[in-house]
Parts: C-alpha cells; sequence; structure tokens
C-alpha cells in the first residue's frame, strides 16, 4: 500500500514498487517479500508527535512498522525506494553484518537497478569515501597532437586537491564498528557520507563478480552457522582483496574505481575546480605544430 497526499504521485510510487521489488528480491539471495507500506512525506517522521533525526536523508525503513518513509521532494525517488527495499526485505542471516554495511549492500543493489543513476551514486560515495580516508585529488592531462603526425607532442598537466573537512580522518575499521545508517547514530554528515561511501566500495568489491552478493551472503550464514555475533573483518577483507585496515591499503583501491562514467559526474559535481585546473594548463598557439587536436585525461588519487 502506498500513502501520499497526492493520488497522482501514490499511483507513480506503486508503479515503481511494483517493477522494482521483484528485482530486489533476484539480486539479494535470502531475500524474501513482506507485507509493507510506502508513505510519501513532505518531511519525514515515523510519528506525527515526534520528529526523527531524518533532516538530511530522503528516506528510511521503519522495521517495527513495517514501513518505508519516502520523502516527496527526493532528487531520486526510486532509487531511494530501492535503497529502502533492500532494507525491507533482508532475511535474519543478513543481520550479522557488521557496522555500515548493509547500507552498502542497499547502494550496490540500487546502481543495478536503477542504472540511469549509477554512477552519479558510485561517484558521490566513492569520492565520500576518498574524503573520509584524506582528501581527493584530480589530475587532468592536456595532450595536443597533428593528424597524421607524432601521437603525441606537447603534455602538460595540472592538478586540483579537494578535502572534505572530515577531522579526524576516518579509519577503515570505523565502517565494521559504526552503524551510520541510524538516525541516532549521533554522526555528522560528512562523516556518515564518509562511512557510506566506504561500506559502498567495500560491497562493490566483495560482490564484483559473476555471483554478486551470494559470497557476503555465504559469509552471513557461515557466521551464523558460527553462532558468531558478526561476520569477522578478516573475512570481509579477505573477500573484498584488501590487505589490511590502514587506509593506505584501501586507497589504490578506491582509485581504480573511478571509471569514466565517475570522472564525468566528478566534473559535474566540481566544475569551477576543475575549470580552474584546465585554465592552468599550457595550450599550444595557433599554427603551432599540435595544435590541430586537443585531448583531455583526468584520474584521481585518494590522499
Amino acid at each position: 500500500m502506498v500513502r501520499a497526499d497526492s493520488p497522482f504521485l501514490a499511483t507513480h510510487v506503486a508503479g515503481m514498487l511494483s517493477r522494482t521489488r521483484d528485482r530486489v528480491i533476484s539480486l539479494v539471495p535470502g531475500s524474501s517479500k513482506a507485507p509493507l507500506e510506502v508513505w510519501l512525506q513532505d518531511e519525514l517522521q515515523l510519528y506525527r508527535f515526534k520528529r526523527g533525526s531524518y533532516e538530511h536523508a530522503d528516506g528510511f525503513w521503519a522495521e517495527e512498522a513495517g514501513r518505508i518513509h519516502l520523502r516527496t521532494e527526493a532528487r531520486h525517488l526510486e532509487r531511494t525506494l530501492v535503497h529502502e527495499l533492500v532494507h525491507s526485505s533482508l532475511s535474519d542471516a543478513w543481520s550479522v553484518l557488521p557496522g555500515t554495511l548493509e547500507e552498502g549492500v542497499c547502494d550496490w543493489v540500487s546502481t543495478h537497478i536503477c542504472p540511469h543513476s549509477a554512477a552519479q551514486l558510485r561517484a558521490g560515495r566513492l569520492s565520500a569515501a576518498c574524503f573520509g580516508l584524506g582528501s581527493l585529488e584530480i589530475e587532468v592531462e592536456l595532450r595536443s597532437a597533428s593528424p597524421g603526425g607524432p601521437a603525441e607532442v606537447l603534455a602538460s598537466y595540472a592538478s586540483i586537491l579537494l578535502e572534505g573537512g572530515i577531522d579526524p580522518s576516518i579509519s577503515p575499521i570505523e565502517v565494521f564498528q559504526l552503524e551510520a545508517g541510524r538516525s541516532n547514530s549521533g554522526l555528522s554528515g560528512p562523516r556518515k557520507k564518509a562511512l557510506y561511501g566506504l561500506a559502498f566500495f567495500l560491497i562493490d568489491r566483495i560482490a564484483s563478480s559473476e555471483s554478486g552478493l551470494e559470497s557476503l551472503y555465504e559469509l552471513c550464514v557461515r557466521a551464523k552457522a558460527q553462532e558468531l555475533p558478526v561476520v569477522p573483518t578478516d573475512w570481509l577483507l579477505e573477500a573484498a582483496d584488501l590487505e589490511g585496515l590502514e587506509p593506505a591499503q584501501w586507497k589504490p583501491g578506491l582509485a581504480e574505481a573511478f571509471s569514466g562514467a565517475e570522472l564525468a559526474e566528478l566534473v559535474a559535481m566540481y566544475p569551477d575546480f576543475l575549470g580552474s585546473a584546465i585554465d592552468r594548463l599550457p595550450v599550444p598557439t595557433s599554427g603551432a605544430s599540435g595544435s590541430e587536436e586537443l585531448r583531455f585525461a583526468m584520474r584521481v588519487n585518494p590522499r
């Protein structure tokens, strides 16, 4: 059931729910449908007489009430719905995921069901992870070439350093310890986003194979069978092919996670910073060798 002040919006979201819920179940092993309601609200709150800490959220899952709450003006309403549907669908086996990792699972599923906004979500989460560990350097390279001539006759470089203002920096161990998805976590907005980013990065590495989330689910089942309270950190690091819990051991993987699509989203996110970097690049003058063609290349480095 979908409840909204606008009958049109209620019908619209009901359609989203109908076409996405089965896809969530198919992507997430050990998930199932349960009765739920979806409420659309201008301001998110669980009860009329009590406000929750949802000022910066576009949605949340109220497990006891069996209800998904969505902000009417959410920028990506369908993606937010999918994220909360994952929360609502997880079986008890998934309860042993530590820290913020369930949020990473929800985001990973969202990128697959809502591909139109996947690059934007990935760019936001990965850059937030970089900010959590320190900063993000964007390097810009300009190459010039003459058709039929040397492949490269001039190359120049410029870089900008973006910082997220997170002090002190986050240690990767915190993503296994802190539940950033809770409304009462007490975390600041930037730290919460960084933990979401690190969780997404970790889950994305584990689920990168053709089996998707199956290997992660198997770790949860294994931990449950051994009556462990949470999946051990060592198991998760091994599954993600990460060597340890030092930031330096995570940063190379973060740099590799940015594809061309995410780099393009970074340009949209930080156009002024990128423009200032490009403005510092020496450009060949008209008529000079290599001035017939200019090519830009871009890469990121967590610092």
